[in-house]
């Protein structure tokens, strides 16, 4: 849908372009991420717990990890920074290692961890690495052997490490190793001269080495060598190896925001200091940031580096992708990707790995990468671009089979959560989330905020069951609202198989904030479903009322959605709808008049069922009272749709005061006209219409009867779009818009 805020921004890019202007480089902060500065909180008098969380979305679940020793959520408590091992001879055992936060009241975290022996449906968390000890900055590897090992941050910004002979289910700490901010490791598991070599670095900052940040272990762990400097000091990076057991290390330079590949030939050699013989600055397209609104007191993403072991045609490709903010531009991330062929001597220019419409009001953000052993990469990331407010985010997928020259179309593979709520008194959700590649499929831990809480789920990715879904969503209309036959009247259909979680809200108050000045001062709500049953009806949104599909107070979960009205008297209903024809109709309180705006959100797209063939019905007058319908063009191609704008036809329906002859615009998100139609019967060609639609119409089976009422066809991209009806001449009466999913 068309938002003022959305159109302000791209004035301002506009404005900075028109004056040569570009944002500066924001500069990176040089000081350690992560430092002690709040005691443990004191311990509940009564644990509190509840079921471990599942969260379903189509095809993919996700199933909360940081449990207690039971399998059961810790009502209260908060975890992010998921770092997770597979066993590589048996990929049902797995384990991830977190920062946990033992009350939202502290950002006093130590080492949790958690695991599973059946493929992630079950998890079991016995605890922490050590009780009240600060840790941070969790990561863990396995060697080929299935040992895991967790590389653990302490406060005085050393690290040591531990050891699991029993798939996580308990560690035994390893000793020292050195280390410090910003720390990552890798093992060699490849049959060169390095095997089961560790090796790790670190940032500059948080540093007890006077800046030298990268170290090396060739006896599992039991110790390490004293630390060297790496040219060109890469940090906030990972760090892999090739199939010969050549070294290569991902970072970024925090002095100048160069993003860095640096190599080792001959880390490999245990009688030698290792010497990096080459180091190639890498074009991302954009820069790393931290401290942005979508992550306040983290990054919006670090730099991952892996390294094509298979054996085939792409053997030894260097891959590096991370969260970028594209050069020239203030807010907002994109996911990137460059590869080497030719052991990081050169990369490829930048690739942009999410595939929705340009908009930098939107983050894809905590992107991560990894290269199972057939060659196939895999990418995870968090994604707004499905936010009508810009505040929801989802865990997002694509693969690439052949070296990273062409990308999977994109797939929502987690419900939307909030990463705003949560927070342990630190104001983010982590700094990253981690990815584990096989040939069948990726295992992911990440973060999110389904029940309301901070905490850590694990989800499995099947890469041929990654199919783009190009969906109608997020359909508003805002119109004037009157009273018996003019009231508002919105209708939409539930399409497919599966049940659809969908928020619906009826604004007035909030109108007056874009210059609406007779906005509807107290709107109601209610939902009936095909036969005109009422099943769900709301009056201020803070005030659940139950009956039909609402079955308990829906306050909590209205706020959790991130679509939560900032006026109390606003309405809201979320509703899991079974596939059919439902009406949402809005009122003002007392037969009040005024303009008001109805919204159905989709939330949980690709969930087996899609919301399609929207429709508004409401008085049209003039000026700043015709009506005005929303809708968004959700996935990765082109939706064949038609727009109507129908009023003679009505009178059949008893409506005696119908808008005579309604016209139709239609508009994209920078409010462009890009097509228009006055009698569906005469095409008015332009923008996207290129010829006579009167054929397609008619063929569609939704030609009007009248041939005063107009129509539209398009293929449109996706995103978002506004059609607005007028009365020709300035007439008015009671109109209706409506949308079509022609595919």
């Amino acid at each position: 849908m068309l938002r003022l805020r959305l159109l302000a921004g791209i004035s301002l890019l506009l404005l900075q372009a028109a004056l040569g202007q570009t944002p500066a480089r924001k500069p990176l902060p040089t000081g350690s991420l992560e430092k002690y500065d709040n005691p443990p909180a004191a311990p509940a008098r009564v644990l509190a717990i509840s079921p471990a969380f599942v969260s379903r979305f189509g095809l993919y679940t996700s199933y909360q990890v940081n449990v207690d020793a039971n399998g059961n959520n810790i009502v209260g408590d908060a975890a992010n920074e998921p770092s997770i091992c597979v066993d590589p001879n048996n990929p049902n055992r797995m384990s991830v290692g977190w920062r946990q936060f033992d009350s939202v009241a502290s950002n006093f975290r130590e080492a949790g961890f958690a695991y599973t022996t059946n493929g992630g449906t079950r998890w079991i968390a016995p605890g922490v690495l050590q009780n009240n000890v600060f840790r941070s900055d969790p990561v863990l590897d396995s060697d080929t052997a299935g040992r895991f090992f967790y590389l653990s941050l302490l406060q005085n910004f050393f690290v040591d490490l531990w050891r699991s002979i029993t798939g996580g289910q308990s560690w035994t700490m390893v000793g020292p190793a050195d280390g410090g901010d910003k720390q990552w490791f890798t093992i060699d598991k490849t049959n060169s001269s390095g095997h089961g070599f560790q090796y790790q670095c670190w940032s500059t900052d948080g540093n007890n080495f006077g800046g030298r940040q990268f170290t090396r272990s060739t006896n599992n762990g039991l110790s390490w060598m004293n630390p060297i400097n790496i040219p060109n000091s890469p940090r906030w990076g990972t760090l892999d190896v090739d199939s010969n057991g050549t070294l290569f290390i991902g970072g970024v330079n925090l002095d100048t925001g160069r993003i860095w590949c640096v190599r080792s030939t001959n880390a490999k050699n245990g009688a030698v200091i290792p010497a990096f013989d080459q180091s190639t600055q890498v074009n991302l397209g954009g820069e790393i940031v931290f401290g942005e609104p979508i992550n306040p007191e983290g990054l919006v993403g670090q730099v991952y580096l892996a390294v094509d072991r298979s054996g085939t045609s792409t053997n030894n490709n260097v891959y590096i992708l991370a969260s970028v903010q594209p050069t020239g531009f203030a807010t907002g991330s994109e996911v990137m990707f460059a590869r080497s062929t030719d052991a990081g001597r050169t990369f490829s220019v930048p690739r942009r790995i999410n595939d929705d419409p340009v908009n930098h009001a939107k983050w894809h953000w905590f992107g991560t990468l990894s290269v199972a052993p057939n060659g196939r990469i895999d990418a995870v990331w968090y994604d707004m671009r499905n936010s009508a407010n810009n505040v929801t985010s989802q865990l997002f997928y694509s693969y690439s089979t052949d070296g990273g020259n062409g990308w999977s179309p994109n797939v929502a593979v987690s419900n939307p959560f909030n990463p705003f709520i949560g927070y342990p008194n630190q104001q983010k959700i982590g700094d990253y989330i981690t990815v584990v590649s096989d040939n069948t499929g990726a295992s992911v831990a990440y973060a999110a905020t389904f029940n309301g809480e901070e905490d850590i789920y694990y989800v499995r990715i099947h890469p041929t069951a990654a199919v783009a879904q190009i969906n109608l969503g997020n359909i508003s209309t805002r119109s004037f609202v009157q009273t018996g036959e003019h009231v508002m009247i919105g209708g939409f259909i539930v399409q497919g198989t599966g049940t659809k979680r969908v928020i619906i809200r009826a604004l007035g108050p909030e109108l007056t904030q874009f210059g609406i000045p007779d906005a509807l001062g107290n709107p109601t709500l209610e939902l009936h479903n095909r036969t005109g049953a009422l099943i769900a009806s709301n009056d201020d949104w803070q005030t659940t009322v139950p009956g039909g599909v609402i079955t308990g107070n829906q306050v909590g979960a209205i706020q959790n959605s991130g679509l939560a009205p900032s006026a109390a008297t606003e309405s809201v209903i979320i509703a899991d709808l079974q596939p059919g024809n439902y009406t949402a109709i809005v009122r003002g309180v007392n037969n009040t008049a005024g303009v008001a705006l109805v919204e159905v959100y989709d939330f949980n797209p690709g969930a087996g069922s899609t919301l399609g063939n929207i429709s508004t019905r409401s008085f049209v007058q003039t000026g700043g009272h015709v009506m005005i319908g929303g809708f968004i063009v959700q996935g990765s191609t082109t939706k064949r749709v038609i727009v109507r704008a129908i009023g003679p036809e009505l009178i059949q329906f008893g409506i005696a005061d119908a808008l005579a002859n309604p016209t139709l615009e239609l508009h994209n998100q920078a409010g462009t006209l890009i097509a228009s139609n006055d009698n569906w019967q005469t095409t008015i060609a332009g923008g996207i219409i290129h010829g006579d639609q009167v054929n397609d119409i008619q063929n569609s089976g939704h030609a009007p009867s009248e041939p005063a009422e107009s129509a539209i066809i398009a293929n449109l991209s996706p995103g978002n779009y506004t059609a607005i009806v007028r009365g020709v001449r300035n007439t008015t009466g009671v109109g209706l818009v409506e949308v079509y999913d022609l595919d």
